[in-house]
């Protein structure tokens, strides 16, 4: 980007938002020694926009989570089966019980089965806790799970 292009007091601003989130403006200077060049390539000015926004939201999840999980009263009274590991992991990716029992081959009301022993063993009596209690004891990771 040319500097004739723009005032000379204009900077390039950048949104920092993720989806709706507005966090800021990333501002970027001309060059002082080159002066009608940007002070970084704008697709790298870019990209550090974008990944601010990123770890904002990131950020802003964790402590979410975080929060609620320390209001989260839970505890844990034994391990749980590999088959109730695959409902757990598949409930934390939002499946109802009719898509588990189709995913797993197995009937719903087993999947129920499964989750009542799930809370159990979590010491919990819902599934938006189980979820936390999973996710603040290490059994699962957002990030792991987003990725797969």
């Amino acid at each position: 980007m040319k500097r004739a292009q723009l005032p000379a007091s204009t900077l390039v601003t950048l949104p920092v938002q993720f989806g709706h989130l507005m966090y800021g403006t990333l501002c970027i200077a001309f060059d002082r020694a080159h002066t009608e060049e940007l002070a970084i390539p704008l697709p790298v000015a870019q990209l550090l926009a974008q990944t601010c926004s990123w770890l904002l939201y990131a950020i802003e999840q964790s402590t979410f989570l975080q929060g609620q999980c320390q209001q989260l009263d839970y505890q844990v009274h034994g391990p749980l089966t590999k088959r109730e590991r695959e409902v757990l992991a598949l409930m934390c990716r939002g499946y109802d019980q009719e898509a588990i029992a189709q995913m797993l081959c197995i009937s719903p009301a087993t999947v129920g089965k499964h989750r009542q022993h799930i809370y159990e063993q979590l010491g919990v009596h819902c599934e938006r806790d189980a979820l936390l209690a999973a996710y603040h004891i290490g059994l699962f990771s957002i990030i792991e799970d987003s990725l797969s």
